[in-house]
């Protein structure tokens, strides 16, 4: 088994159990202490989820929400107890749960969807700790920002399992507009279910537009943004 600790200890105990689990950061659970961060490789040569498991340990207990420390590279668990990021890369080819919301990562890490049953927040606004270089992997550009796939409002998170580079005037103005029209819906006691496909170029990390699928009481809509000051295409 490889070395684990937790990450705001310097003694390295023999096995997981035996570990104090760190807190998970808010931006993943509400009532939570925010992690630190954490960077590392990219792409290609990604962790595989079906790798990570016994990289941290077999026969261990897993915490959900937790981050552990394995000689020296950061493990981060979603909902389920699964790790979802290795250092500041996402886990390539994985499906991963925050908050209630579930994700898919393609084969470099980048995440394609999120999906899930829109939930009103009920804490305050958080701080995103990621940097928009460690959130776009140098495709951003200066006129975005970091934008979240599923809104703050809606209880997403707020660490790169949950922001893109999102160009500035979208994610302020159509994107925020559009959000602000779903938070009125669920305000109202209706069923709004999302999904959000995103779409990129090649093997840059920036998407180039967000396909958004959702569903009021039963209705179904669809609507494109264009990741530019173009914002949504009708």
């Amino acid at each position: 088994m490889m070395n684990m600790k937790d990450v705001s200890s310097d003694v390295t105990p023999a096995k997981v159990s035996e570990v104090k689990p760190v807190e998970a950061p808010k931006e993943i659970g509400e009532n939570k202490s925010s992690y630190s961060d954490a960077p590392k490789e990219i792409g290609e040569t990604s962790a595989k989820v079906q790798d990570i498991p016994q990289e941290i340990g077999e026969n261990d207990t897993i915490q959900p929400n937790t981050v552990y420390d394995i000689d020296g590279e950061r493990h981060y668990t979603d909902d389920n107890g699964d790790v979802y990021r290795v250092n500041n890369d996402l886990v390539a080819d994985n499906s991963y749960e925050i908050n209630g919301y579930k994700y898919e990562t393609d084969d470099h890490g980048r995440i394609v969807s999120a999906e899930g049953k829109l939930q009103l927040r009920s804490r305050d606004r958080l701080t995103i700790k990621d940097s928009i270089e460690d959130i776009g992997k140098g495709d951003e550009k200066e006129t975005d920002n970091k934008g979240h796939v599923i809104a703050d409002r809606f209880n997403g998170s707020n660490g790169l399992e949950n922001i893109v580079a999102q160009d500035a005037n979208l994610n302020c103005v159509d994107y925020n507009k559009f959000e602000t029209q779903l938070a009125k819906e669920v305000s109202a006691g209706k069923d709004v279910h999302m999904r959000v496909d995103l779409d990129y170029p090649g093997k840059s990390y920036r998407p180039d537009s967000f396909i958004v699928s959702y569903s009021i009481n039963g209705g179904e809509f669809v609507r494109v943004f264009s990741n530019d000051p173009r914002g949504e295409l009708k």
